[in-house]
């Protein structure tokens, strides 16, 4: 978040939003892993690790979520936001590498 290439208020406060949800859900896991081990004594959980385990598995806990919501994640439902959001939205934009590139 630290730069967001933007001026669109409504993407800033997504990302924002973005930011605070994902801050919670990870704290609560994080919370619930901590509460929910049997060697809690001898165990470390540092901040870097967690965030790192959190991030690897994100495409399981969105599964796991949209399940129990009752929402399908197929091939074709992947497929869709591959497609939508792999585009390119600055295709016309100048790039920084391309004076040196011609």
């Amino acid at each position: 978040m630290d730069v967001v290439n933007t001026k669109n208020p409504q993407i800033v406060e997504a990302y924002i939003w973005m930011a605070i949800l994902t801050l919670i859900v990870s704290r609560r896991i994080y919370n619930i892993i901590r509460e929910n081990n049997p060697k809690k004594d001898i165990i470390r959980y540092t901040q870097l690790r967690w965030s790192k385990i959190f991030a690897e598995n994100a495409d399981i806990q969105l599964t796991l979520i949209l399940a129990y919501y009752g929402i399908k994640r197929t091939f074709n439902t992947v497929m869709d936001v591959y497609l939508s959001q792999a585009l390119d939205p600055h295709v016309n934009r100048d790039h920084l590498m391309d004076k040196w590139r011609a």
